[in-house]
């Protein structure tokens, strides 16, 4: 709005003074020149926020990953930019304050309630330097992708295991009728079958280890490139940390996508359409969100 006035200023400006068009009483209207230049220097401060808001209201790429390097940016912008009024000068320090203090908690990390913000910009292989953050809390940050990690990595080990538990079970049956008194000597208290289950425990941590070592030891990525492409390409390198990208940066930043959708919903279901069915309403929202993709099957 303040762009669009800014554009159209000497037409409005000419509207108001001239006594044939606007009423005297109301010429009081026009603003004056300190008040344009005011206007100039808060469009030129708003700008980075726009563009901010029009970036994390997308939902044709990953947004929740990109929200603490934007802060930074938006909080350096307060202050690098320099103005002469008094007005401006307290509008960057309010921004900045209100930026620090709103988004704290996305910004900073903490291990007792770790933000689930930081640690999707971990998995963007734009991000994964985490340049917003101290070295400490970089530490911080790769040990808890370690330890979800290796969460991940035990669940899946667990369902392959399922399949083999029958086979694995006779095997041991027959190892432990064909033991002698020297494996027994041998046998401190722990059997073969839990032997196994540290050794693998052991490896799977070792594995995870050097995936997480190696994911951040990377350089990273350029900021144009899609970082889910990435993941696609590289899944076969790192396999348990795409599982865990897929499960972070599939997460919007906003509810924007989610009101687009309610929008539509609502546009669908008037007063003309209140005979539709649920069930037919639910078709006709999904085919409108998704008009771009039924036109490529044809």
């Amino acid at each position: 709005m303040v762009s669009r006035l800014l554009e159209q200023r000497w037409p409005v400006t000419a509207t108001l003074s001239d006594s044939t068009v606007t009423q005297r009483d109301k010429q009081y209207l026009d603003l004056k020149a300190d008040q344009w230049g005011l206007l100039e220097e808060l469009c030129t401060a708003l700008k980075p926020f726009e563009c901010a808001t029009v970036f994390l209201s997308g939902d044709k790429y990953t947004t929740i990953s990109a929200v603490p390097p934007l802060v930074q940016g938006l909080v350096k912008s307060t202050q690098s930019a320099a103005f002469e009024t008094a007005a401006m000068q307290a509008f960057q320090r309010t921004a900045k304050e209100q930026l620090q203090q709103r988004w704290k908690n996305d910004t900073t990390f903490s291990e007792t309630t770790p933000s689930t913000v930081i640690l999707s910009s971990a998995l963007d292989p734009r991000f994964r330097k985490l340049k917003f953050l101290t070295s400490e809390q970089v530490f911080n940050v790769q040990n808890k992708i370690q330890t979800y990690a290796l969460r991940v990595s035990q669940e899946m080990h667990a369902h392959d295991n399922v399949h083999d538990q029958a086979s694995s079970t006779s095997t041991i049956t027959k190892a432990a009728s064909g033991s002698t008194t020297l494996d027994t000597l041998f046998d401190f208290g722990t059997s073969s079958e839990e032997e196994q289950r540290e050794v693998e425990a052991e490896d799977l941590q070792s594995q995870v280890r050097n995936e997480v070592l190696s994911y951040f030891g990377e350089k990273p990525l350029a900021k144009e490139e899609n970082p889910l492409h990435w993941w696609k390409a590289n899944e076969y390198r790192y396999p348990t940390l795409a599982r865990l990208a897929k499960t972070y940066l599939c997460i919007p930043c906003t509810s924007t996508p989610s009101e687009r959708f309610f929008s539509a919903a609502g546009n669908i279901a008037s007063r003309k359409r209140a005979s539709l069915s649920p069930e037919h309403l639910d078709m006709l929202t999904f085919l409108h969100c998704n008009a771009k993709f039924v036109s490529q099957c044809k």
